[in-house]
């Protein structure tokens, strides 16, 4: 018996053309998708960096004192009477100390107070809970990109660029979590990201200018470009 080909099952070119259009179209809308969430949140971090830098100038205008440096905070700042926030700074002008590659920071340290001075002030919308905990998004805030931020001060020669030594910087660390044992991170950054701030606010480069990528370039030549592996944190130098 002869069978009609018409009725035969199948998929006519014409139908696959649609189906491989339409599958095309779903994968391109997942990786914009994910590129527009990866915009927004390399954007909210740049947001964060600037928002800390200016809540820390106007705390100093305000209070004449820098945060985490304040003295006597208890009794200055509003809903600050438990630690960290009640802790006192030496109102040295300074956030911090001398900072080496393996400088503990323990959460008396005004680099740590910090963020709790900024918080009771009402200068910073981060997610923080106000405790002793180290943890980013307790007692330090979380980063959009990963990881948290941390507060730093003073940073030698292994920085690459002398000309900023005695700055105070915030650090952008991979970490989940922010130990007290070390301020570097050992879950490093992806690289796209650090790249996309510099280029957003900066120059660019990665030990040029006031945002910085740390472990690269180990030469430390002014030329160099990210690298192609992931950084270990992003580095933005504050005015103040």
């Amino acid at each position: 018996m002869i069978k009609n080909p018409s009725l035969q099952n199948g998929f006519t070119l014409v139908e696959l053309s649609i189906v491989l259009i339409i599958v095309g179209l779903l994968i391109g809308g997942i990786f914009g998708g994910m590129k527009i969430v990866d915009n927004m949140n390399i954007n909210k971090t740049i947001q964060d960096l600037k928002q800390f830098e200016s809540a820390a100038i106007t705390f100093r205008d305000t209070y004449k004192f820098l945060p985490g440096d304040i003295v006597s905070p208890q009794t200055r700042l509003p809903n600050c009477a438990a630690a960290p926030c009640s802790t006192t700074g030496n109102g040295d002008r300074t956030i911090g100390g001398l900072h080496t590659w393996t400088n503990a920071i323990p959460i008396t340290d005004e680099r740590f107070t910090f963020w709790a001075h900024l918080t009771a002030a009402e200068l910073i919308d981060v997610d923080i809970d106000g405790t002793t905990s180290m943890l980013f998004g307790e007692g330090q805030p979380e980063a959009p990109i990963g990881g948290g931020y941390r507060h730093g001060a003073f940073y030698d020669t292994n920085w690459c660029d002398s000309t900023i030594n005695a700055s105070h910087i915030t650090l952008i660390l991979g970490e989940p979590s922010a130990s007290s044992a070390s301020w570097f991170a050992t879950r490093p950054l992806r690289c796209g990201d650090g790249l996309a701030i510099d280029r957003k606010i900066d120059d660019g480069m990665p030990i040029t200018g006031n945002f910085k990528a740390g472990w690269c370039p180990p030469t430390c030549a002014v030329t160099e470009t990210y690298p192609i592996n992931n950084i270990g944190y992003g580095l933005y130098v504050n005015k103040y």
